[in-house]
């Protein structure tokens, strides 16, 4: 039967010392970002910044953001960053229910932040409620 290896597993196994894990593979320190926005009157295309993610940051998929209910139906977002607006969270609506979304658009890509990088909600055709929390855990580890 045959056996096939992750990359984690290859490099584990391996001699060369060219193929060592980065801590964003294998020990690395998760850490997060709580954070809190009270949204105002913003119209369509309202750009709220989250956080700021360090260098060698790769954002994990139990990342979530949180929406109170009472906010527009019809409201759509999108999670990105500079290079890629919706990186992260390809537009959808989270709908007037108190809901939660997991930030996993990037979740095959693995992808780590080239330099301190913000990471911010853009919103789509809808308008935003005024005095509406949005909450956020940004899990990330770092290399």
């Amino acid at each position: 039967m045959p056996t096939i290896q992750s990359n984690v597993a290859a490099k584990q196994t391996t001699i060369a010392l060219d193929s060592k894990l980065g801590t964003t593979e294998f020990g690395g320190r998760v850490r997060l970002i709580h954070g809190v926005v009270t949204t105002t009157n913003g119209a369509a295309g309202t750009i709220i910044e989250l956080a700021r993610l360090p260098k060698g940051a790769r954002l994990l998929p139990q990342s979530q953001i949180h929406f109170e209910a009472g906010q527009n139906a019809s409201l759509t977002v999108k999670v990105g960053d500079a290079l890629d607006d919706d990186r992260y969270f390809a537009a959808a609506a989270p709908g007037a229910s108190q809901t939660s979304k997991n930030l996993t658009a990037n979740v095959l890509n693995d992808y780590v932040c080239p330099e301190e990088t913000m990471v911010f909600m853009t919103t789509g055709a809808q308008a935003l409620t005024a005095n509406k929390k949005i909450t956020f855990d940004l899990f990330y580890v770092i290399d």
